[in-house]
């Protein structure tokens, strides 16, 4: 699968937020780096299907007739989650509208969120929601990961579980990360998009 980008801008009434944006994503991993207001929020709800543009054309290329929606996994800090379901609940249901592992009780012990199974969301840390999030988003099936402030409420350890499923997959799907903080990437497997030029 391919998504490309031609001549996209966005706005906002009079503000233009994205300007006549080209590229072309494919396998890998691709940052986009910005201050705050740069617009990397943005541009990633585009690259998602979660907004349109209002100039310019988003083409989306597979080599068969598919739902684009169930190959692009869009996660960021500000998404809800259902917090009255636990989170073995919660998983259990998230399978019944995306393919995922059947089990994941591996990476749940991996991000230290297996001793918390029975626990309702709303009872959990911000960071252990943070974990939950990344969780679904490289283990669902699909094609492109889109993460947005991937590591927001991480403490040192879940930075580094991020990091070592980051790099799971980087040359399995298409992983796009809208940051500012350069330590939710690997410059050197990295392609910058630096919204700031």
């Amino acid at each position: 699968m391919e998504i490309t980008l031609s001549n996209v801008s966005k706005n906002f009434g009079s503000n233009k937020v994205i300007n006549k944006f080209n590229y072309s994503f494919k396998k890998g991993v691709y940052a986009i780096l910005g201050k705050n207001g740069s617009g990397k929020s943005t541009l990633l709800k585009l690259i998602g299907n979660l907004s349109y543009p209002s100039a310019g054309k988003i083409i989306y290329k597979t080599d068969q007739k598919i739902d684009i929606t169930k190959k692009i996994f869009f996660s960021s800090p500000y998404q809800e989650l259902i917090s009255e379901l636990t989170i073995k609940e919660f998983l259990n249901f998230h399978k019944k509208f995306r393919n995922s592992i059947t089990d994941y009780n591996k990476i749940l012990k991996k991000f230290n969120l297996y001793k918390y199974i029975d626990s309702k969301i709303e009872n959990l840390s911000s960071g252990s929601i943070q974990k939950l999030r990344l969780i679904i988003s490289f283990y669902s099936d699909s094609e492109f990961i889109l993460l947005d402030e991937p590591t927001t409420n991480l403490d040192s350890e879940g930075k580094k579980n991020y990091m070592e499923v980051l790099n799971e997959f980087a040359d399995k799907k298409g992983i796009i990360i809208a940051t500012n903080d350069k330590e939710d990437i690997i410059e050197k497997n990295t392609s910058i998009i630096n919204l700031n030029n």
